[in-house]
């Protein structure tokens, strides 16, 4: 369904940027080129249209709507806590590392000491 909605946009971003008649003074932004023009129209057409698509899918297919929408896509509110819990997971993850780490070092400390004490004595 994701490929029809996009082809379909795509489709309709061709055919609107090459049906629309080109206005007589092109805007700066198209540096004097029709086919530069209609290029960038049709860009606007299709990013446009994703733009929408995105949440209407999610809306239809999940019944979820994205909190944000940004340039590195949409954003869910379940991905977030979803994330979160996998912070929590990894946090814990690293004290225990840590917490292992500590008591290797505590027992090098001792290890050391005890070498020392030993080297002194001779």
């Amino acid at each position: 369904m994701v490929r029809a909605l996009v082809s379909m946009s795509f489709i309709a971003a061709l055919l609107g940027s090459s049906l629309t008649p080109a206005p007589e003074e092109l805007p700066v932004v198209a540096l004097g080129q029709i086919g530069l023009y209609r290029l960038e129209s049709a860009l606007v057409v299709f990013y446009g249209s994703l733009l929408l698509i995105t949440p209407v899918f999610s809306a239809l297919a999940w019944g979820r709507l994205p909190t944000e929408i940004s340039t590195r896509g949409a954003r869910f509110a379940e991905g977030a806590s979803q994330s979160a819990k996998r912070n929590e997971a990894d946090i814990q993850r690293l004290e225990e590392a840590i917490s292992d780490l500590n008591e290797g070092l505590t027992t090098a400390n001792a290890e050391i000491k005890r070498l020392e004490t030993v080297r002194n004595r001779r």
